[in-house]
């Protein structure tokens, strides 16, 4: 979608069918299963903040840096919501997650590096 439609079309439209596609399920499961409050008010936001925000910042990335680039800023994901649930959520994570997150930053760190002195 990216390529075929220019700016942010694409990203739009891929929301919008998304949209379309959950909202039978969703409306189903909530009818069933009443949540302990009305999940309306907070679903726009949820919606932004956990796909479209991330979506939006992986397209402008993608377009603006090398596509071998752009693995090792995917692998940082996961850091940085980490991080985030550290510092918002008072979340904490064992030594063998931060290890894991740091092994496959790294793998990704290094083929990138070795990648691009092989075909320079």
């Amino acid at each position: 979608m990216g390529r075929r439609l220019p700016g942010l079309e694409g990203l739009a439209a891929a929301a919008a069918v998304s949209a379309a596609l959950h909202l039978p399920s969703a409306s189903w499961r909530c009818g069933c299963i009443p949540p302990p409050q009305p999940p309306w008010p907070c679903a726009p936001a949820v919606g932004v903040l956990s796909s479209a925000v991330p979506l939006l910042a992986d397209l402008l990335a993608l377009r603006r840096v090398p596509a071998h680039f752009f693995g090792v800023f995917m692998s940082v994901n996961p850091v940085c919501a980490a991080l985030i649930g550290l510092v918002v959520l008072g979340q904490h994570l064992d030594a063998a997650a931060w290890l894991a997150m740091l092994v496959i930053v790294g793998a990704n760190t290094v083929a990138v590096t070795t990648n691009s002195r092989s075909t320079s």
